[in-house]
């Protein structure tokens, strides 16, 4: 699998937890499940089986990349955070404040109090 184009993102979205594993993996870039596991026991508690699940998923749906090394899987990010972040916010606008002046100026007051 190649890395996706600076200017685009998988259509398969990520679930809240495979955003968590992805943040990581950001984080970290080039790792493996265990890698990947110590950090998220900091918050988190799953097993090597529930994180290897979610990187394969995450790499089915072309986040992240994988490459073999003996008999350790290697991942690393198929996608630019910044504009994984930017195009998830972005639909989120679109999807729940939508065109509305008054839900826009909602928006901008929290934004503001943040």
């Amino acid at each position: 699998m190649s890395r996706q184009d600076q200017g685009s993102t998988p259509k398969e979205r990520l679930s809240p937890a495979e955003w968590q594993l992805m943040r990581i993996c950001w984080k970290l870039g080039r790792c493996n499940v265990r890698e990947v596991l110590r950090e998220d026991l900091k918050t988190h508690i799953r097993d090597y089986r529930t994180i290897l699940t979610f990187m394969t998923r995450m790499t089915n749906k072309g986040w992240l990349e994988v490459e073999k090394e003996g008999n350790t899987n290697y991942y690393r990010p198929a996608v630019d955070e910044g504009q994984a972040l930017e195009e998830e916010i972005r639909q989120f606008l679109e999807r729940v404040v939508g065109p509305e002046p008054e839900n826009r100026e909602l928006l901008k007051r929290i934004l503001d109090a943040y």
